[in-house]
């Protein structure tokens, strides 16, 4: 018996058999859950780091600490500082500590590395921060201090303030 192509043809389209409408509405629902999940955890990201850049800068224009007296004198090796800093300011939020660089800047020395103050400096009081170590040798000028405080935030990771205060050695 020989089946002609009409008939083989409907035939066919009578044993297709397509997804139900509840697997595919399923199916819409999981795809539409994952992406609302993934668009979640990547917002959330979002705000979360900008939230402690924010609290972070929040804190340091609050604080206003100005260096009033700098000098310097040969040490053993290298120049040993004292720095007069006051500190005004519409907060009394205590900060980590300061770090401090020397420089000259006519002839491009820096401090090999910042010289870390730890310790809050108390409103209208200030404070003396006394024999520090600049790094530089004793027989080099230095004519430039600068001064940024920083905070630690909720990891535990040093923020420094965007805005350093500098002091000039006048001489």
């Amino acid at each position: 018996m020989f089946l002609n192509k009409e008939v083989i043809n409907i035939i066919m389209i009578q044993n297709k058999r397509g997804l139900s409408t509840i697997v595919v509405t399923l199916i819409i629902i999981v795809i539409s859950l994952v992406a609302v999940g993934v668009v979640w955890v990547v917002v959330s990201n979002l705000l979360k780091t900008g939230t402690a850049g924010v609290d972070i800068n929040s804190k340091c224009l609050g604080i206003n600490l100005q260096i009033t007296q700098a000098n310097c004198s040969a040490g053993t090796t290298d120049k040993i500082c004292d720095v007069q800093v006051t500190r005004s300011g519409t907060t009394s939020d205590a900060f980590t500590g300061v770090k401090l660089v020397f420089r000259n800047v006519a002839s491009g020395i820096n401090s090999p590395a910042a010289i870390d103050v730890p310790g809050d400096i108390p409103p209208i009081a200030g404070a003396r921060l006394t024999g520090k170590d600049s790094g530089i040798a004793k027989t080099s000028a230095i004519d430039t201090v600068e001064l940024t405080p920083y905070f630690k935030d909720t990891s535990g990771n040093i923020q420094l303030c965007p805005q350093p205060t500098s002091f000039n050695f006048v001489g």
